[in-house]
C-alpha cells in the first residue's frame, strides 16, 4: 500500500520537477531512485515538463561534444558546456542520426556499423546492433526514426536498403528485440537514394520519410508509417514544376506537420508549407537566405547573428539561415528544427532511459 501510494506521489507531484531536480531526488534513498527511474515515470515526466524546460543544441565535432542553450531559435555560444561521449571511439567515427524525447540515436562507424541510444543528460546508452551485425546499418541508404507508441514503448523504426529492396525493422525498449515488418510493393521505394541519410519526422502517430525524387514533380511524395498498425503507405507532398530541383525538410509546428522546401531558381527562396485537413497549403515565403553546406562554416557565423536569423535543415543537405520578420517569428517561436543535420541536434533534458 505505502509503495502504491508513493508511486501516485512521485507520477503525480514529482514528475512536475525540472530534469535536474528528479536527478538529484534520485539519490534520497532505494525508493525514490526505483520510482524515479521507471519508464512510466519518465514518459510522465517528459510529457509534463519538455515544453517547460530550454531546449538544448548539442554540437559533435572531431574533437569535442558541446552541449549548448536554444533560445527563441538562436543558439546561446556563451552557454557552451563539453561532455563525452560513453562509447570509446574517436569523435570522427559518430553521426547523430535522430533526437527525440530526449534520447539521440547515433551511428557509430565501424565496419559493421553500430547504432548507440544515448541520453546526453543521464548519459545512459544502448547498443542497438543485434547479433547479426553484418550490414546492420548502411549509413549512406539507410534511414532511421524514434517514436513513442500508445502503450509508452519507446521504438526505433530503422529502414534497411538491401539490394534495391526496403526491410523495415522496429525495435522495442520493451523487449529489447528487433522484429521485421512487411513493406510496401513497389518498384520506386527500392531506388538508389531514395532515403540517403534521412531522419523520420514523428507528427499525430505517423513517421514521415522524405522522398529523394526532388527532381522529379510526378513522383512529389514521400513514405508515411503509422506506428499503431505498424504499416507503409506513400504520402503527398507539395508539388513544383518550375524550379530546377529541390530540398524538403518536415518539422512538427503546434502538432502539425510542416515542410520546407527550398526552390533553386536564379535566387534561392524557401517556402513553408502546411498539411491540414488532407490538404497543403503555403503559409510563409522567405527569400533573404544564407545556405552553409558544412557545420564549421555554420558555426563560425553564428556570432554575427544578431536575433533576426533562425536555422533549419534541408534534409541533411546543408543548413539554411534565413532572415525572419515579426510574422515570421510569431508563427515560428515555438518549433525547434535543429534534428539530424550534420551533427547538430536539438534536444530536452528528459530522464527518458535508452535501456
Amino acid at each position: 500500500m505505502q509503495r502504491l501510494e508513493f508511486e501516485m506521489f512521485a507520477n503525480e507531484i514529482l514528475s512536475r520537477l525540472p530534469t535536474k531536480c528528479v536527478g538529484r531526488l534520485r539519490c534520497v534513498s532505494r525508493q525514490w531512485r526505483y520510482e524515479l527511474s521507471s519508464k512510466l515515470f519518465a514518459i510522465i515526466h517528459y510529457h509534463r515538463t519538455a515544453k517547460y524546460e530550454d531546449p538544448k543544441v548539442i554540437t559533435l565535432t572531431n574533437s569535442s561534444i558541446d552541449l549548448l542553450n536554444l533560445i527563441n531559435g538562436n543558439v546561446d555560444i556563451s552557454s557552451k558546456k563539453t561532455i563525452s561521449f560513453p562509447v570509446d571511439t574517436c569523435l570522427s567515427n559518430l553521426t547523430i542520426l535522430a533526437s527525440e524525447y530526449g534520447l539521440l540515436l547515433i551511428s557509430v562507424h565501424w565496419l559493421p556499423n553500430e547504432l548507440i541510444l544515448w541520453n546526453p543528460t543521464t548519459n545512459k546508452f544502448k547498443n542497438l546492433c543485434d547479433k547479426k551485425p553484418k550490414h546492420f546499418f548502411d549509413f549512406k541508404t539507410d534511414a532511421v526514426g524514434i517514436y513513442i507508441d500508445s502503450s509508452n514503448d519507446v521504438k526505433i523504426l530503422l529502414l534497411q536498403r538491401r539490394m534495391d529492396h526496403i526491410v523495415p525493422r522496429v525495435y522495442s525498449r520493451k523487449t529489447c528485440e528487433w522484429k521485421t515488418l512487411t513493406f510496401m510493393k513497389d518498384p520506386d521505394l527500392g531506388s538508389l537514394f531514395l532515403y540517403w541519410l534521412s531522419s523520420g519526422a514523428f507528427c499525430n502517430k505517423v513517421l514521415y520519410f522524405p522522398s529523394a525524387h526532388y527532381w522529379t514533380p510526378a513522383k512529389s511524395y514521400t513514405i508515411a508509417f503509422d506506428v499503431e498498425s505498424e504499416t507503409f503507405s506513400k504520402f503527398p507532398i507539395p508539388q513544383s514544376t518550375n524550379v530546377i530541383g529541390r530540398q524538403r525538410s518536415f518539422l512538427k509546428l503546434r502538432n502539425t506537420l510542416h515542410m520546407f522546401i527550398v526552390l533553386e531558381t536564379p535566387e534561392t527562396i524557401v517556402k513553408l508549407y502546411k498539411f491540414q485537413d488532407d490538404l497543403w497549403s503555403e503559409v510563409l515565403s522567405f527569400s533573404n537566405v544564407k545556405l552553409f553546406f558544412s557545420y564549421e562554416a555554420w558555426r563560425n557565423n553564428l556570432d554575427e547573428n544578431k536575433g533576426d536569423t533562425w536555422s533549419v535543415e534541408i534534409d541533411r543537405c546543408g543548413i539554411m539561415d534565413i532572415q525572419i520578420g515579426m510574422k515570421e517569428s510569431q508563427y515560428l517561436g515555438d518549433v525547434v528544427t535543429y534534428k539530424g543535420l550534420h551533427n547538430v541536434a536539438s534536444f530536452e533534458e528528459t530522464v527518458v532511459s535508452p535501456i
